[in-house]
């Protein structure tokens, strides 16, 4: 009996052919492991929690279709909840952790790097994984290299002829994003393109943010002649601010953004971006509270580049 246990419970030292006869037994009798009785026998609840606060609907999704993946593959469930980021955020992780028992949980941006949030977790003893996470806080952290691949897009603008390049910058509570600003200026420095303050305007990760900063560039007495937005949402929102003024893109204003959300592929002409593993971020967090060993060097953003930037 401990041994069909061991095997339902996907755990170690069964042996392969063992492990085939009793799933080939389980099938043959229609089994299907009943949870709270699974959290009855021992001390897992078989839950990963996935509370998030996100202005991107599309990553939000990403994370939670690639660790509810590893989740099933390894008979756990994802359960994941809508975080305020306001006083009451500490009760709502509380209400989860005390609700759920989770064996552990993953935190997106800008939850991930809210000191008081990641605390309050470990109070809770609750195993953590941090997406994107950029401040030395509790929990294992997954970091992309956001700087080197913002100076390669501007790099791209640079060799489509641009030196007036403007930017968007990442929302101020997303820490780790805080780097594709810190790429932007990297690639200026590499064309020799002294920085401009009136070419840096703030964004909050959102449509509308986009479109407040696209015009107040577009309305300066010398315009830039490209925006790199720090996510898709915003270079969105520059796109129609253009649309909306009758300008091309890219003839008179060249646009780029950053995640290659769905929209990007969508709109006209289609954004230029960065596409970053998403959901493979999800699938490797939530493998690694599970004790996979995981190789976060497959982890690598791609430049896309698309007719936003270039004709093609």
């Amino acid at each position: 009996m401990k041994t069909v246990s061991r095997v339902l419970n996907q755990e170690a030292h069964v042996r392969p052919a063992l492990q085939a006869k009793v799933k080939e037994a389980v099938e043959a009798l229609g089994y299907r492991p009943n949870l709270a009785a699974r959290q009855l026998a021992g001390q897992r609840s078989f839950i990963i929690a996935y509370p998030f606060n996100n202005p991107s609907p599309a990553y939000i999704t990403e994370v939670l279709m690639g660790a509810a993946r590893a989740c099933r593959d390894k008979g756990y469930h994802l359960v994941s909840e809508p975080i305020d980021l306001g006083e009451e955020a500490l009760e709502m992780i509380e209400r989860l952790v005390r609700t759920l028992r989770p064996d552990g949980m993953i935190l997106t941006p800008p939850l991930c790097d809210m000191a008081r949030v990641v605390e309050h977790v470990e109070r809770l003893k609750v195993p953590l994984v941090r997406i994107a996470g950029g401040l030395d806080l509790y929990g294992e952290a997954i970091q992309m290299d956001d700087r080197a691949i913002s100076r390669e897009m501007v790099a791209h603008l640079v060799q489509q002829g641009h030196r007036r390049i403007g930017f968007v910058l990442p929302h101020p509570d997303h820490a780790m994003a805080q780097s594709r600003y810190r790429g932007y200026l990297d690639g200026l420095g590499d064309a020799g393109i002294a920085p401009e303050e009136s070419l840096i305007r703030p964004g909050r990760f959102d449509v509308e943010s986009g479109a407040e900063a696209a015009h107040a560039l577009l309305d300066l007495p010398q315009p830039p002649t490209a925006i790199f937005a720090a996510n898709d949402y915003m270079a969105l929102g520059a796109m129609r601010v253009a649309h909306s003024r009758g300008l091309a893109i890219p003839g008179d204003v060249a646009i780029a953004g950053f995640d290659d959300s769905s929209g990007s592929r969508l709109a006209f002409p289609a954004l230029t971006t960065v596409r970053q593993p998403v959901r493979a971020l999800g699938e490797t967090a939530a493998a690694m509270l599970l004790g996979e060993k995981v190789d976060l060097s497959q982890l690598r953003h791609e430049l896309l580049i698309r007719p936003s930037t270039a004709i093609c």
